[in-house]
């Protein structure tokens, strides 16, 4: 029952403007505390997150009520709470995500990001948000392509099918396109300065295989081929080891990108 307590609490701060800096810090505190809350359901007790749907929601309302992320002074607090609500949001990415939140932490990154243009944890956040809410659409394209084949029809899910030009098709490119852009934009600043890890590479490299999977010839190539080449520096990066399936991927498909 705390829980119902813990999102109850932010009630009663908007109400005294003489002390409002300091129920703001009270405010700030709150949210820390869900937020670490939700950092933990996710990680080790994903099926009870439906029930902390409703914290998440009293943490982004408290957040707006005091312009929290106006403030570029409280860059670090921003970039963790955000992680924190976002990897929330997207705790069953393929059945879809907390859509409210989702777009909460959107517009948080994007109100950062003005402030900090070329900073790689944002432009990170804000790829994974898109590639993240692509992942509901792309399961049912898959889903469907899947029953397509079982009926017999061979050229369900062929580069040539069609259907690429159908609604969730037109509907994952548009989550992926922004996704593909700002990993871009990510791994342009790690390299400019020298940070770019295996995991940012690898995620650029999976927004993109995903949008050459949506993508009609001969535009799927050219994705295809940016994939590998940010798979190639994945796997060169020290200490870094490519997930099962990027590396099948880079295997299978790298002898024809030069």
């Amino acid at each position: 029952m705390s829980r119902q307590s813990k999102s109850s609490k932010h009630s009663h701060h908007s109400k005294s403007g003489g002390s409002s800096s300091s129920n703001n810090e009270d405010v700030v505190e709150q949210v820390k505390s869900i937020v670490t809350l939700l950092y933990e359901v996710v990680s080790s007790r994903p099926e009870e997150c439906e029930a902390y749907i409703p914290s998440a929601r009293s943490a982004t309302s408290a957040l707006d009520q005091i312009h929290f992320f106006r403030d570029p002074q409280r860059f670090a607090e921003q970039v963790w709470i955000l992680h924190g609500l976002q990897q929330f949001a997207f705790y069953d990415a393929d059945a879809g995500s907390i859509r409210d939140v989702t777009e909460f932490c959107q517009t948080s990154w994007l109100r950062i990001l003005r402030n900090f243009p070329d900073n790689v944890e944002v432009l990170n956040g804000l790829g994974s948000n898109w590639l993240q809410r692509s992942q509901s659409t792309l399961a049912q394209i898959h889903q469907e392509e899947g029953d397509s084949s079982s009926q017999g029809s061979s050229s369900a899910g062929s580069p040539s099918d069609p259907r690429r030009q159908g609604p969730l098709y037109v509907e994952a490119r548009g989550s992926l396109q922004p996704a593909v852009d700002f990993f871009a934009r990510a791994v342009r600043s790690a390299d400019a300065n020298g940070t770019t890890t295996g995991e940012l590479l690898a995620s650029a490299a999976e927004s993109q295989m995903s949008l050459g999977n949506v993508t009609a010839p001969p535009g799927d190539e050219r994705h295809f081929s940016h994939a590998i080449r940010y798979l190639r520096r994945a796997e060169a990066t020290p200490g870094y080891t490519l997930s099962v399936y990027m590396q099948q991927y880079l295997n299978d498909y790298g002898r024809y990108v030069s």
